[in-house]
């Protein structure tokens, strides 16, 4: 049961990272603007073939502006570090008990069960 919650918790953090959504929202952001580009130059394809006539796309060279902050986008996400994240997977050394001592909830007949008998 316990190692489900953790698996609960590890999932929650990666899901509610800021990180994460900042990255998500900018590669989104990204490929819409290369889908916006190359769907317009698709479709003044399209149309030049139907009209038999070349159109001007000089206005469009910003294709190669979007393909750059798409890579960069896809870069940032690719290359994504969670600190939270690290913190769960990486817990502080603990300290281990000396054989003096008696286990955390140990009722000192040294079984471990906690009842007080052996």
């Amino acid at each position: 049961m316990a190692a489900s919650r953790g698996v609960v918790l590890i999932a929650n953090s990666i899901l509610n990272a800021s990180e994460l959504d900042a990255a998500v929202s900018a590669l989104i952001d990204a490929s819409r603007a290369v889908g916006h580009c190359g769907g317009y130059l698709e479709c003044v394809q399209h149309v030049e073939e139907a009209f038999g006539q070349e159109f001007d796309v000089s206005h469009c060279s910003m294709t190669d502006q979007a393909d750059a902050a798409l890579a960069r986008a896809e870069g940032v996400y690719d290359h994504l570090s969670l600190p939270r994240l690290k913190t769960i997977l990486d817990p502080p050394q603990t300290v281990e008990l000396s054989d003096e001592e008696e286990p955390a909830g140990g009722d000192g007949d040294g079984d471990g069960d906690g009842d007080g008998y052996e």
